[in-house]
């Protein structure tokens, strides 16, 4: 598809820049946030979407949850602090990961200290007080953890649920409070916020919403508090872990009936089984990540290229198109990764002749061919390769290149080839469009095929004159004689020319009499209107042509004299358009 757009013999094309070089192994959108992590030699890099440098990092990233990234060091197990999601780092000393865990919930990061004990750190990096002997992490507003009530002799060991204030929560049932000591367990809370609290071997629903605990019966009609569920043994002896790495905990009802609940390994609710039947305790859904972007992909030859709507942005270069966010893509191109914008309003112009349109006088003409670039590409690493074969050829040795504040630019001096079937004159349509298919490349991108247009005739530089003297008619035949005068510029060559005679069906000889002087006989001319042309051809040229109306009256019975005239078919001469800026 070719991407151009043309007005006032000025050709256009789409531009991207690179925010991101391509110079690393690997490039990809950070997980849960608006950032871009490139790696290359286990250094990981953090951009954000402008291209903007953030921080580095030889550690371990994350999944960004509450727009924080956990960093692991290299042992995958000691948690050396975390980042934001503007890429500020805050360090953690001494503190590893907690189940297998490095995400923030609540805004709380569960770590297990090099002491052994666990704590909670806070978005800002903080280790809140409080040390615990187990904990899980923060799920939908609590925190089950158990702590001593004697920390320096390690005794008296409890459970205890934090809100996310870090403040106990307090349990009580029809107006009865519980101590801590009467608690023998605490699940985390599930999606449906609700947990489970074991007090003096009695199992209770807690209800998140409200901070209340109720009885679990075997059926939902159950009242009498002698059936609530209760364990029969030791709490570690009952809650059992299954080989997928879930629990599963039962309590006794009445005299006969059990009750089951499933947790998960961080001791989450996922479903209860009782007479009444089994009850599988919903979760959020956890939405894919989905980044909108303008952008079609196009793909030719194993290479991809990027497209918005009919405009193709970059041709098929890239070995993939990693990811599309928003206007800009990741990308690998030659090996390497990198990420790169599409500018929607910025475009490459490309311009033969200052605008103007041409007129070939010779074979050749020299004329500038000129690429101005948006400020946001430099002109150092840009150039253009267009194939000669289609009668332009650029000096690639004269390119200059300029960065300015109001744009950049390059150059190059470059000579132009006749087109063989150019007119010798200016029609309204595009018999004098000249097309010039152009790439340009710049910082390792190539540009779509730019058809870089001008507009241009054959001028002709010469004249025919007829020498009425010496033009001579006898029985119809004509003789006359032409000069050839040039409008040649100072210091001109005098370019070697060949003289053709066209007519219709008329037979003719052709004398050269000189360089510029020539003899034309014509046999047999018909009477009234007999139509010759005389064509200059110059090497390489296309001809120039003169046509001659050449009027033979026979002679009557009255005078008996024969008469001719020749008069010149003359034509509007043309005249360069001004060049119009845009």
């Amino acid at each position: 598809m070719m991407a151009t757009l043309f007005m006032a013999e000025v050709s256009f094309g789409q531009v991207a820049k690179w925010l991101i070089p391509p110079v690393y192994d690997q490039v990809d959108m950070a997980k849960g946030a608006d950032l871009v992590i490139t790696q290359s030699a286990n250094e990981k890099t953090i951009w954000d979407l402008d291209g903007q440098l953030l921080s580095k990092t030889k550690d371990e990233l994350s999944p960004f949850v509450e727009g924080r990234s956990v960093t692991l060091g290299n042992d995958g197990r000691t948690v050396t602090g975390f980042f934001d999601d503007k890429g500020r780092f805050y360090p953690l000393k001494q503190c590893k990961r907690a189940y297998s865990n490095s995400l923030f919930s609540n805004g709380y990061l569960l770590v297990e200290k090099d002491d052994g004990f666990f704590a909670f750190a806070d978005s800002f990096g903080h280790l809140k007080d409080g040390s615990y002997k187990n904990a899980y992490p923060f799920s939908n507003g609590y925190a089950s953890c158990s702590t001593y009530k004697n920390m320096i002799k390690l005794k008296d060991a409890y459970h205890l649920l934090l809100d996310t204030n870090l403040n106990e929560v307090a349990f009580s049932y029809n107006g009865k409070d519980f101590d801590s000591s009467d608690i023998d367990f605490i699940s985390s809370v599930n999606d449906e916020k609700v947990g489970f609290v074991i007090i003096k071997r009695r199992v209770y629903f807690f209800n998140g919403t409200e901070r209340m605990i109720t009885p679990v019966f075997l059926t939902k009609d159950e009242t009498n508090l002698k059936n609530q569920a209760k364990i029969e043994d030791d709490l570690s002896v009952i809650l059992m872990e299954n080989a997928d790495r879930t629990y599963s905990l039962s309590a006794k009802c009445g005299k006969e009936g059990y009750v089951t609940i499933h947790f998960n390994n961080l001791l989450v609710p996922i479903s209860i089984e009782k007479a009444d039947g089994k009850h599988e305790y919903r979760q959020k859904e956890k939405k894919p990540e989905y980044f909108t972007h303008p952008f079609k992909l196009s793909y030719n030859q194993d290479k991809w290229g990027l497209s918005v709507g009919d405009q193709e942005i970059l041709p098929p270069q890239f070995d993939k198109i990693i990811q599309c966010v928003g206007d800009v893509a990741l990308v690998k191109l030659s090996g390497k990764c990198g990420m790169l914008k599409a500018f929607k309003d910025e475009q490459l112009r490309l311009s033969l002749n200052k605008g103007n349109d041409i007129a070939f006088r010779h074979q050749k003409f020299e004329t500038i061919l000129r690429v101005d670039l948006p400020k946001a590409i430099s002109s150092k690493n840009t150039r253009i390769d267009m194939d000669p074969s289609f009668g332009c050829e650029v000096d690639m040795t004269s390119a200059e290149k300029k960065d300015t504040e109001f744009g950049n630019y390059v150059q190059y001096n470059c000579v132009l080839t006749i087109p063989p079937k150019l007119p010798d004159e200016m029609y309204g349509d595009n018999r004098n469009e000249i097309q010039y298919p152009t790439h340009v490349l710049y910082d390792g991108l190539t540009s779509p095929l730019i058809l870089l247009k001008v507009k241009g005739w054959h001028y002709k530089y010469f004249n025919v004159d007829i020498n009425a003297a010496e033009t001579t008619v006898s029985r119809g035949d004509l003789t006359f004689t032409f000069d050839i005068n040039a409008e040649r510029n100072p210091g001109e060559t005098v370019y070697p020319t060949n003289i053709n005679i066209l007519t219709d069906s008329l037979e003719y000889e052709q004398e050269k009499l000189s360089e510029i002087r020539y003899k034309c006989k014509v046999f047999g001319l018909r009477e009234g209107l007999n139509n010759i042309t005389i064509q200059i051809i110059e090497q390489g040229c296309p001809p120039a042509s003169f046509p001659l109306e050449i009027t033979y009256t026979k002679p009557s019975l009255r005078t008996k004299k024969e008469n001719v005239e020749i008069k010149k078919v003359t034509k509007v001469p043309v005249t360069p358009k001004p060049h119009i800026d845009i």
